[in-house]
């Protein structure tokens, strides 16, 4: 799984903490920081990298959050060959841009680089890494999600008819997408097809300004969405959606879920298929 969310990012490139900028506007919102809260983000950022230039894997990894444990490095050896050992083989230098805010979510874009950038060709150097780093408040304490890891949410949002029970149990936010974790029970006393993968517009996202971001539906196995009457199943689902603190997701529409998965096995044409539609509010 680590393996798989790594490969989702750029290359890891040999990318010493100097040279640094402390941003106060963030790039995709309005929302200013104050002074404090400037200079306790860049501190934190500032001592996480002197971590990792040192090698002091214990240190640097006891800044991670929980989630960001939980979600890509579950243990210390984890995050030391994908992360300390992968892009801190020489001591790197970095340049910080202040992305969003929300709440005390405070994302950063950082390029780290080798050496001092002045030597190295600045920080427009092909051989740059570039990341986004989340400083994450709780009370007093500071905490750091990486990777392009924003946070997790627990949402806990259900919708319940003669059919199913559906509940959306959290959302993990990533930079380029989003994923829900989902669980249905099939009320009915026949075998259900919640999507039969063909069409990512079946599954979507919708904010409050009426944009869809469609799902990527067509990445999991027709048998882990195949529920048998009575059963219960849970997994995770993928969506085209950007980070952006400006957009509010509104619901999740789910479409064409076939309530007879015998006959859409001996028909999947048939425009007869009993199908219904289901909205959860989120």
């Amino acid at each position: 799984m680590v393996k798989q969310q790594n490969s989702n990012t750029t290359t890891y490139y040999n990318t010493e903490a100097q040279d640094v900028t402390k941003p106060n506007n963030p790039v995709i919102t309005d929302q200013k920081i104050n002074q404090k809260e400037v200079e306790d983000n860049s501190n934190i950022i500032k001592t996480f990298v002197e971590y990792c230039n040192e090698n002091k894997l214990h240190e640097a990894y006891n800044m991670l959050t929980d989630d960001c444990k939980e979600q890509i490095y579950n243990t210390e050896d984890i995050f030391k060959e994908n992360y300390i050992n992968q892009i801190f083989k020489t001591k790197k230098s970095y340049k910080l841009e202040l992305w969003a805010k929300n709440n005390n979510y405070y994302t950063y874009r950082i390029i780290y680089t080798d050496g001092n950038a002045l030597q190295t060709g600045g920080y427009n150097s092909k051989n740059n890494y570039m990341d986004y780093v989340t400083v994450v408040k709780y009370n007093n304490d500071f905490k750091l999600n990486i990777n392009q890891f924003i946070k997790k949410e627990n949402l806990n949002k259900q919708k319940i008819d003669n059919n199913f029970e559906i509940t959306i149990n959290s959302r993990t936010v990533y930079m380029d997408y989003e994923s829900y974790n989902i669980t249905v029970k099939n009320n009915t006393e026949k075998t259900i097809l919640l999507n039969d993968g063909k069409n990512t517009k079946d599954i979507y996202l919708l904010d409050n300004s009426d944009i869809k971001y469609t799902s990527l539906i067509n990445e999991l196995a027709t048998s882990l969405l195949t529920i048998n009457s009575k059963y219960t199943k849970t997994f995770n689902l993928k969506f085209n959606k950007t980070y952006n603190t400006n957009i509010k997701i509104t619901n999740m529409e789910i479409n064409n879920i076939y309530l007879d998965k015998e006959k859409y096995d001996l028909n999947p044409n048939d425009e007869d298929l009993e199908r219904v539609n289901i909205t959860i509010d989120l």
